[in-house]
């Protein structure tokens, strides 16, 4: 073999060797699009190709929300409105009441104002524990064919080791099923209690109602009755000052009968007035105080206002069949999507590797046979 001979085979071999199959380059050059230039159509042809999962899937998962809905037992929410009543204002003036307030503030003493509720308080006190441990408390008709009354906690089967644990958990069950919305633009409250019969659901907003009256009548009351304990302290000091101070403009009229004239001793006349009218315009303050206080101390007047009543609701709130199946239509279609692009990116890989290995067995195989034939031994004998 000559030297030319062996430079045009090595050349060739090059060639071959460097010159990958066109259908590798065409795989390779598809593999390296960007996904901006994915056509709709590109990206519409796998599921088309797939079209039995495409159906299949979001039918299956509609079938089997339409069954769960079917096997959850119903739910129905009872709804009540109420607002806060304005409780009503003092008899004493705005400035008097504004400074005993004050002072009773300073010595850690808590006063009932003429304010409103908040709202917003009466919905905290609406899912406070107090409240629902009261209502856990209460005795209801569970709608059972003998109508007899048992305790919430019984009704709602919460289990416990002993009553303080198992009352705990009644709380938080309570809870999970009682909603408050607070419009502040109108100051309305809400109350919404979800349970699986509807009368029930109505007895449990309303008797939440009651025991919420009952508690902000409790702690109004409460209040009054340190205010009035407050008062009625400092309406014996300020008796004791007022008599102090009439006592000593006693003692200065007796020793000076005929004052009238004397510049210093009207200055002294004066002064003694202007304390006894002090002394005497604050002890009428705190007697007026005093007798409003025992008032409020014993008023039972509602501080809510309720618009509507809870009543037993005609349609269930939960399960909603329609929206579960529709629901399931597309958590069906977004498992379909996510399926399809997954089995698409394997069955690429796959090509891509089968292309691969055949462009790497068809550069082999002419390399292979020219080696053979430049080291002067020709292919073997089949049948060896």
């Amino acid at each position: 073999m000559t030297t030319d001979q062996v430079g045009r085979e090595s050349a060739d071999h090059d060639s071959v060797t460097h010159s990958p199959d066109p259908g590798y380059e065409r795989e390779q050059a598809s593999g390296m699009r960007s996904a901006e230039d994915v056509s709709l159509v590109e990206l519409l042809r796998p599921l088309v190709r797939r079209w039995k999962l495409l159906v299949g899937i979001p039918i299956f998962f509609g079938l089997l929300a339409a069954l769960v809905s079917l096997v959850l037992p119903s739910a129905y929410t009872a709804q009540t409105t109420l607002t806060p009543a304005s409780t009503p204002a003092s008899g004493l003036s705005g400035g008097a009441l504004a400074g005993l307030a004050g002072l009773a503030g300073q010595l850690g003493v808590a006063t009932a104002s003429g304010s409103t509720v908040s709202p917003d308080f009466i919905a905290v006190v609406l899912k406070s524990r107090e409240v629902l441990t009261a209502t856990l408390q209460s005795r209801f008709q569970p709608g059972s064919p003998d109508n007899r009354e048992l305790p919430l906690l019984d009704i709602l089967r919460v289990q416990g080791r002993t009553e303080a644990a198992r009352l705990s958990q009644g709380v938080r069950k309570l809870e999970e099923t009682v909603e408050t919305e607070v419009d502040r633009s109108t100051g309305i409250v809400t109350l919404m209690v979800e349970a699986h019969d509807p009368k029930l659901a109505a007895d449990i907003a309303n008797r939440m109602l009651v025991i919420l009256n009952d508690f902000n009548l409790e702690r109004r009351q409460s209040q009054s009755r340190e205010q009035a304990r407050f008062t009625r302290e400092r309406l014996t000091e300020a008796q004791a000052e007022l008599r102090q101070a009439e006592a000593a403009q006693l003692r200065f009229l007796q020793a000076n009968r005929e004052y009238r004239g004397s510049p210093l001793l009207e200055f002294e006349a004066g002064r003694l007035q202007r304390t006894v009218d002090l002394r005497q315009e604050v002890y009428v303050s705190l007697v007026k105080a005093y007798d409003e206080a025992r008032i409020s101390e014993v008023r039972d007047t509602p501080v809510i206002t309720t618009i509507d009543s809870a009543v037993p609701p005609s349609e269930r709130s939960s399960p909603r069949p329609v929206l579960n199946v529709l629901i399931g239509f597309l958590a069906g279609g977004i498992v379909v999507f996510i399926l399809v692009f997954l089995l698409e990116q394997r069955g690429r890989a796959a090509r891509s590797a089968a292309a691969e290995h055949r462009a790497f067995r068809q550069a082999r195989s002419p390399a292979a046979g020219r080696e053979s034939a430049a080291s002067g031994r020709g292919p073997l004998p089949a049948g060896l």
